[in-house]
Parts: C-alpha cells; structure tokens; sequence
C-alpha cells in the first residue's frame, strides 16, 4: 500500500474588512481619548499638523509592511522582518524593545481607562488602574473565547462613535481659539510628533497575522492603507474639534478632553457614549497589550533567543501563563512609576526605531537576495516612500526627551549584551547584517570540486618553493607573480624598457624555478612580471585584475604580522580583495593527517575545502577537530557531534575522520592534537572589526606549533580590512591624479 505524504496548509480566513477592523483596532485605542489635551498644551492648535506628520510617517512605513507582510507572511511581525533581514542580534534588540514598547503602551492606556471611569466614580486613578490590570491579567490567564468578534464590535463601535463626535464638534467650533496656531514655535510640532506617536504603534502588529489573511498581495496592502488612512483622518478630526472648543487652560486639568466637549455640545447621552467609547478604547488597548504579550516571546523562543520558559503553555488553559504575568506585573509597576505623558514617550520612542528598521529592511532586501522573500506587492515608489520614512522618524528621536532616548539605548545595550551572552552560538538565522549587505548568507561561495585560481607571489627562490608546492596542491590554475619594485622617482615605464634591455640575473632565476616546478597533470599556469612602486599594491592589484579565488602568502617569522602594517604581508592581508591562504613554516614533503581545526564558522569551512584539495593530491587524511567547553550545554555537544557526522557521512571515504574534544583551553587542545607528520589548518577570527590583522587564537597557535600551519583567511568586505581597503583607493587614486596634475 503506497503511504500518501499529507500536504499541511495555513487556514486564511481573514478578508479586507476583517483586516482592515484589525489594523484599525489596533491604533484607534487610548492614544487619541488621552492625548489631544497634552498634544495641545505642548504645541497649541499646531498639534493637529504633528497627528498629521504622524499619520505620513506611518503610512510610508505601512507601504514597506506591506511590501514585507507579502514577502514574508510569519507570524513575528516586525521582529520576524527585521531579524531575517540584519541578523539574529538585530532581533534580540527589536523582540525585546517591541515588547517593552508594547508593555508601556498597555500601561498607558490602563492611566486612561482610569481617568475615564473616575468621570464616574471618583476612585483614586492608581487604584482603579492597578485593580484594572489585575482583571486583565487573570482574564488573559484563564483564556478568553471569541475576543476577535467582541473586538470587532469595539472598532466599529469607536468609529462611529468619533465620526459622529466630530461632525458634532464642527458646529461649536470657534475660529478664534486656532490663533495663535504655533504659539510654542516650529520645534514644539516635532516634539509633539514624538509624543503622540504611540498612538500609531498598533499598525506594525496587524503584519503579525499576515499569514492568516485571504489574498495578502491585495488585501494587506490596502488593509494597512486603509487603516492608517482612516485612523490619521479621526485623529485630525478630533484634534480639530478640540482645539477649536476648548481653552488652553482647561486643556491644561483635563485628561478626558473627549468629555469636556461633550459636555459643551449638551447632549447628555453623547457624554455617557463618550465616556464608553474612552473605556472601551482603553480596555481595548491595555488587553490587546497583554494579549499580544506572547507573541514576541514565542518567536524569539523559537530562534532560541529566549528561554523556553518563558513561553510554556498551561496544560489546563492553553495560554502562554508565564509571559502573560510577567507582562500583566510589570504593566501594573510602569504605571506606579511613571505619569501618562512619560508611558507615552516611553512607548513611542521605540517604535520610532523600529519604524526606522522596517524601512531600511525593504531597501536592503531589495538589493539583496534572501531566498524566502518574495513579496507578491512591491512599492511603486520605492525607495521614495523609506527615505521618507526613515528620515521623518529620525527627525523624531532627538525631541522624545531624554529619559525615553536613554531607555532605548538602554534596551539596545541590553539586547546586544543578551544576544552575545546567551543567542550568539544557537540563535537563528546564523547570517549577520554584514553577511545580508554582502550577499553572502550562505558563508562558502567556493565549493570543493569547482575551478580555483591561486596567485603565488614569488621573491625568493627558496621561500616560494613551499608557496608553489602549496598553490599547485590546492588550485587548478597557478598564476605566479614577480614584482620588480621600481624607485618612486623613476616612472614604470622607463623601468620596464630598462629591465627589458637588460634583465636581472635574480628575475631570471625566478622565471625559471617557476617553470621547471613540477606541476600537477591538468593544472594551468601563468607567469606576470609587474613594475610597481609598491609590491603590496601590485600583489593587490593583479590579485583584482586576474580574479583569483586564493592569493598564497608565506610566513617566516613570528612577530612580522601582528601587528605591525609595516611590512608586504601585512599590507596583502590589511587590503586584499580576495581570501588569502597564508603558510606559517614550510611545506611539508610528506604529510600522513591533516587537522583541521573546525568551528562552523566561515573561515574554517574555507580550510575545510582547502584540506580535501590538499588530501586528494597528496593523500593525507583528513582530522576535523572541534574543542568545546566540558561545561557547555549538552543539546550544544549533541548538534556539533551531529554537524560533524554529517560532514563525514556525505564526504563518503575513509580518508576523513572528526573528533570532539572537551577542554577549557582551545589553544592548548589544538596544540596538543599536532603529530609530526602533520599539517595545521585553521581559519582566522571571524570577527570582522579586529584591531590585528590576525585573531589572537591562529597568531598563537601559528606562533606556538613546531609545525606548519595554514591560515585561512576569507575576504569581508564590510570589515576593518574591507574598509581600509576602499580608503586606500581613495587615498591612492587622489595621489594618482595630482601626480598627472604636476
């Protein structure tokens, strides 16, 4: 009986409207039943443009959602976008800003329900706040059955209810009271901005349940449009209404401004609507809080950045419990420690940094290639719409005041810190920001069995037989490179007539050693004899010129590179465009193992590949050695054992073998592992910004071992070297250019 492989799909149930009652729910809450009164008294009638700057900001950015939500519809939202674009790191500090951010915001909107319901009861605001929270807390514990119609019936209940506030308002309004419209002066519309931004901060959840969502290459793009659109225009609605009814002095006592001109209209049924339709709104908010407060736990759970703790389920209520009552907790003592203004600022400052990630993420993935991301909506405008998304919410950072700018730099710092310290060896995804910016997530573009070309600088009869027999091992075609150093005050060309006419008793030798080397049956080679003032700069140079995948160094002396510019070696690896393969020692003539000394990383993959070209012509076996921690996590020591296995299993011969060694000295592990017919290769530090040239761990070994060693060094771009490198040809091409000027 043949045995049918089910196919598993995502259930889409929601349509546009349903979306659009989402997305619009999720910003229509406490934000524009508190603030008018605040925004004006900061800003004057001027505050309506600071709704309005808002609103463009937000819908700028809800176009690169769009574009993201139908390119990677995950649930994650705004941390799944921005961790698959710039790296796991990058994703540690945005789950746990948006999630704070989220926390402030519940905890404003836990103020303002209170500031309602005192219009009712005169309760103390913290106590109504505090037992408000609690309720919330324990309902969202126990689970809550068809909150999305009940959430539904709020939205629509809110819009109609604002609609019919400001047709109302428009009747009373008062021309008089819009003069003057920027009392405080031009700066207080910006800081205005930032104030009243929290009040936006629901759009980026709606792109959380894009998944879920019918035809997403229609529907999100103009939910979140809509939404946005929608939203801005009852905000400016309202902001209108109020500025042209109420005086700044009473603007000033009052934090239910709604109410207020309710009250001056003179419908009593209108006020007791508004003061449902402000309960609703801050209930609605404050829930949502608590509610979504999994969702950010669980994805970073999943990509191993957080503990699994955090997010268990209950076995009797199905809810995340744990993450629901830290978040109720700590939303119940952000309101004991800071006033409504400040929950505000504190809220909104992150999600202006996340705005800001979420419009360079669309330009980056658009230069760049990330296999999952195809976006079924792209941005007509693009890259239009995120300069100005990016731009206006930078303009915003410097005015949210200085304890929310040293709170996301805070967060910032402790997200980085949290990353390095637990994430970084088990986080997904593995790539970097770098690694995106380069296109290179997948870290070996050079396979095995492909063509490699090697550069083989040669100087020195006797140091670069070792380079020749190493390049001829491990290339299939060997270009060597004889460059004559020319002093700066003749030209180049009157030194090449010159050698011409009378060739040096030393280039000659050098030529032929090159051509009498034993070469490999199969292999290509090429002699280039370059004049240069700089032998660095024209290994560098042809090295570009000709393409190759290698350039192979030597190394004779310990202290000549580290770390010291001063010498050719140094200046190859500081500014090279290409990997270099650098020789400590010499070549051996019989070589029995290869160690290989193996990390996952970058680099030591390089060395790996090297290692098989080097087994297959020589027939040495092949020793992958990984040293681990004896302390380190036992699923860590269970994956690498697992990693290794594969590696062996797919090579297919006996010629490779891996061993996993336990010991808090990975230097002397390594050392201890060396034979005497034995050759070392280890990769360098992958770590991009080093201030050697060498990390400290291959400099030592090198430095250390009675035997040769091979050091593999994979070329970055976006590293200490990569950018000294663009410097420098800057640098070189100015000088060029004032030397045809003279």
């Amino acid at each position: 009986m043949v045995t049918i492989k089910p196919k598993e799909r995502l259930g889409r149930s929601l349509g546009f409207f349903e979306t659009f009652a989402i997305g619009t729910g999720t910003m229509i809450g406490a934000g524009i039943f508190i603030l008018p009164g605040i925004a004006i008294s900061n800003a004057g009638p001027a505050a309506i443009i600071s709704f309005i700057l808002g609103g463009l900001i937000s819908m700028v950015t809800a176009i690169s959602l769009a574009e993201l939500a139908t390119g990677m519809p995950h649930a994650g939202g705004s941390y799944y976008f921005i961790s698959r674009t710039m790296g796991a790191g990058f994703g540690a500090v945005i789950g746990l800003g948006s999630w704070l951010a989220l926390l402030f915001k519940g905890s404003f909107a836990l103020v303002g329900l209170a500031d309602y319901f005192f219009v009712l009861f005169p309760i103390p605001i913290l106590i109504t706040a505090v037992v408000a929270g609690l309720l919330l807390l324990v309902i969202n514990y126990y689970g809550s059955k068809n909150s999305a119609t009940f959430q539904n019936f709020i939205v629509l209940f809110l819009l109609i209810i604002l609609t019919v506030f400001i047709i109302k308002g428009f009747f009373i309004l008062d021309n008089g009271k819009f003069t003057p419209f920027v009392p405080f002066g031009n700066s207080s519309i910006i800081a205005t901005t930032g104030l009243i931004f929290i009040s936006y901060l629901g759009i980026v959840e709606l792109t959380a349940i894009s998944e879920e969502v019918k035809e997403p290459s229609k529907n999100i793009p103009r939910a979140l449009i809509a939404s946005v659109g929608t939203v801005t225009l009852i905000y400016v609605g309202v902001m209108i209404v109020i500025a042209g009814t109420l005086t700044p002095e009473q603007l000033i006592f009052t934090n239910t401004p709604l109410v207020d001109v309710t009250v001056m209209i003179g419908s009593d049924i209108g006020k007791i609507m508004i003061i449902i339709a402000g309960l609703f709104a801050t209930v609605s908010t404050a829930n949502a809080a608590i509610l979504s407060s999994s969702r950010f736990p669980f994805a970073m759970g999943r990509d191993k950045l957080m503990p699994e703790w955090f997010v268990d389920i209950h076995h009797r209520y199905d809810t995340p419990y744990r993450a629901i009552l830290v978040t109720g907790i700590v939303m119940i003592l952000l309101v004991l420690v800071f006033n409504v203004e400040q929950l505000a600022r504190l809220g909104g400052t992150f999600n202006i940094l996340i705005f800001v990630l979420i419009n360079i993420s669309v330009i980056i993935l658009r230069y760049r290639s990330l296999e999952e991301y195809k976006p079924t909506f792209k941005d007509p405008f693009f890259p239009y719409t995120q300069i100005i998304g990016i731009v206006g919410s930078l303009i915003l950072l410097p005015s949210m005041g200085t304890l929310p700018l040293v709170f996301t730099l805070g967060i910032v710092a402790f997200g980085g810190i949290w990353y390095k310290y637990y994430g970084a060896d088990k986080a997904f995804p593995k790539y970097n920001l770098f690694d995106m910016l380069e296109n290179n997530i997948h870290p070996v573009p050079v396979a095995a069995d492909s063509k490699m070309k090697v550069l083989v600088p040669i100087a020195n009869p006797e140091h670069e037989l070792d380079l020749l027999q190493l390049a001829d091992n491990i290339g299939d075609e060997i270009i060597g490179l004889n460059v004559i150093r020319i002093p700066n005050q003749t030209s180049l060309t009157a030194a090449r007539d010159a050698f011409h006419a009378n060739k040096n008793i030393m280039e000659n030798i050098l030529k032929e050693k090159f051509d009498d080397f034993p070469i490999i049956v199969g292999h290509k080679r090429e002699y280039i004899i370059a004049f240069d003032h700089s032998v660095a700069n024209s290994i560098i140079e042809q090295a570009e010129i000709e393409n190759v995948d290698f350039i192979v160094i030597g190394w004779h002396e310990v202290n000549r590179l580290h770390p010291s510019m001063g010498n050719v070696a140094n200046k190859v690896l500081a500014l090279a465009k290409n990997n270099i393969v650098m020789l400590n020692g010499y070549f051996p003539k019989k070589i029995e193992k290869i160690i290989v000394a193996y990390n996952s990383k970058d680099n030591s993959r390089y060395g790996l590949i090297l290692a098989k070209r080097l087994s297959k012509n020589t027939g040495a076996k092949i020793h992958i050695l990984r040293v681990i921690k004896p302390n380190a996590e036992e699923e860590k020591k269970r994956k690498i054992r697992s990693e290794l296995k594969q590696i062996i299993e797919d090579e297919k011969t006996q010629l490779i073998s891996y061993e996993v060694k336990e010991h808090y000295s990975v230097e002397s592990a390594i050392l201890g592992s060396i034979g005497q017919d034995d050759l070392l290769i280890i990769g360098d530090s992958s770590q991009r910004f080093n201030i050697s040239l060498l990390g400290m761990l291959p400099y030592n070994i090198a430095k250390r071992s009675n035997r040769p060693v091979l050091i593999v060094k994979g070329y970055k771009p976006l590293s200490r070297e990569g950018i000294s490198n663009v410097i420098m040809k800057k640098i070189m091409k100015i000088a060029h250019r004032k030397k045809e000027g003279q």
